[in-house]
């Protein structure tokens, strides 16, 4: 099969899969939760959905680093280096991020879930923090990027 139409197939089936999905969570019933709030029934199945999916795209993202690492070795090991400081650089932020995290319990009246953990809580403020910090370096990138163009 070729690459394109591989691609082509995998773009249709997870649009399928997040078309049913929505349908579920947007068109299926709501119930009263014990605060009194109308919740979606499927809100388990949509986290479910998204946990999968961002799992599997990490999976893929790791073997092809680790396909490209080993490529990049055989040819020189310098530029091996090279292609996974970017990784490196981001395992380290995560793990600052996680150091800054704070893991006090959250006071939510009527949820008696399992997520209101230390663990879980560090790990939610880990991943705010780091997105704080990539979209700030980002917009960064963009402002330096143009004004090193202007100044050419």
């Amino acid at each position: 099969m070729k690459p394109d139409k591989f691609s082509r197939y995998t773009l249709y089936l997870l649009l399928l899969i997040c078309t049913v999905t929505a349908g579920f969570y947007f068109g299926g019933a709501k119930v009263v939760s014990e605060i009194h709030a109308l919740v979606p029934v499927y809100t388990g199945l949509l986290i479910w959905v998204v946990v999968g999916l961002l799992s599997i795209a990490l999976a893929i993202v790791i073997f092809f680093v680790i396909i490209k690492f080993i490529d990049r070795y055989r040819r020189s090991p310098k530029e091996a280096v090279r292609s996974v400081l970017g990784l490196f650089i981001l395992a380290f932020l995560m793990f600052f991020c996680w150091l800054c995290s704070n893991g006090n319990l959250l006071s939510l009246p009527g949820y008696k879930g399992q997520y209101n953990t230390q663990v879980w809580i560090k790990i939610t403020d880990m991943f705010i923090y780091s997105t704080y910090v990539l979209i700030g370096a980002a917009a960064l990138f963009i402002i330096g990027f143009f004004i090193a163009r202007k100044v050419r």
